[in-house]
């Protein structure tokens, strides 16, 4: 007998452990529990069979040993068969999916910590901006996967912030990943350690201050360059934001050093930018920690045209 789950193999199947067979009238060697795969083969070869037809039923089991698909059917001996297993997993083929399992920082040479060794309760997750999912830390740590929602084959970018038993944004993970037509995709988030900073700004022409509506602008433009590899931590665009929003609150940087640069476009083709060189803004951004909207650094954008 071998298996197939609508084409994708046990070892894209993260989720299934083993394969349970239960054949009429006959008993198995181990009750007739089997691992998905053995020695690179989805299947198992059974022996000393009578001629004759039998019914059979199949099982892909979780590693709870929950039946996550079944398969009912017959086949006739009469010499060596192969019985081919198609598990029906409900996916047209024209879509995709991904298991995910996510991993928390640890120190070189030791083991991964579980979600309690962490401090992680739940763990949010989302596929291309899409909306959160939230999971008990277990279901995706030390073996256990995750399944994302139905998507279009091709580029995804993928998130998951943990957080504690207080709701506190622990470790972040964001990365890209390829689905492929009805095959999942597998992906292990490798969190980091983040922190937060909350940014304000005020428009100025001169010495005099603007509002939003007075300046003309209508979002404000940030983003952090990491102050020891120059890299910025928002790629050339940076993060928007609506002019009256301030101050934009961050929670998923990496704990370290940096300048902040901020810029707007105003009406009438006029420009605004915060200081840069010496007088840049420059934010620590220390582990775990997040400041709130209150005590947001504040930062003048000039109008330059």
């Amino acid at each position: 007998m071998s298996w197939s789950f609508d084409g994708a193999t046990c070892g894209q199947m993260r989720d299934i452990d083993g394969v349970d067979i239960y054949i009429d009238g006959e008993l198995l060697e181990g009750d007739g529990k089997y691992p998905c795969s053995a020695n690179g083969f989805d299947g198992i070869v059974l022996h000393d069979f009578a001629p004759g037809t039998y019914s059979f039923t199949a099982e892909a089991v979780d590693y709870d040993g929950v039946a996550v698909y079944s398969y009912r059917g017959t086949f006739s001996v009469d010499g060596n068969v192969a019985v081919p297993i198609n598990f029906n997993t409900g996916r047209t083929g024209a879509t995709s999916y991904a298991y995910v399992n996510w991993l928390f920082p640890t120190e070189a040479g030791t083991s991964y910590p579980s979600c309690g060794q962490a401090g992680v309760a739940y763990v949010d997750a989302r596929v291309d901006d899409g909306p959160w999912g939230r999971f008990n830390c277990n279901q995706g740590s030390q073996g256990r996967y995750v399944e994302t929602p139905e998507i279009a084959p091709g580029q995804h970018y993928l998130e998951v912030v943990a957080i504690d038993s207080f709701e506190r944004p622990l470790y972040y993970y964001g990365g890209g990943f390829t689905s492929q037509a009805g095959i999942p995709a597998s992906i292990t988030a490798n969190t980091w350690i983040i922190g937060g900073a909350a940014v304000g700004w005020q428009l100025y022409e001169g010495a005099t201050r603007l509002s939003c509506g007075q300046a003309g602008v209508s979002e404000v433009g940030i983003n952090f360059q990491d102050v020891h590899t120059n890299e910025w931590v928002y790629g050339e665009e940076g993060q928007w934001f609506s002019c009256n929003e301030s101050p934009a609150v961050f929670e998923f940087l990496r704990p370290g050093e940096y300048f902040v640069s901020l810029q707007a476009n105003g009406t009438g083709g006029r420009r605004y930018i915060s200081p840069r060189g010496a007088d840049m803004l420059r934010l620590r951004v220390y582990a775990h920690d997040f400041p709130p909207a209150q005590g947001a650094a504040i930062a003048p954008l000039d109008r330059v045209q």
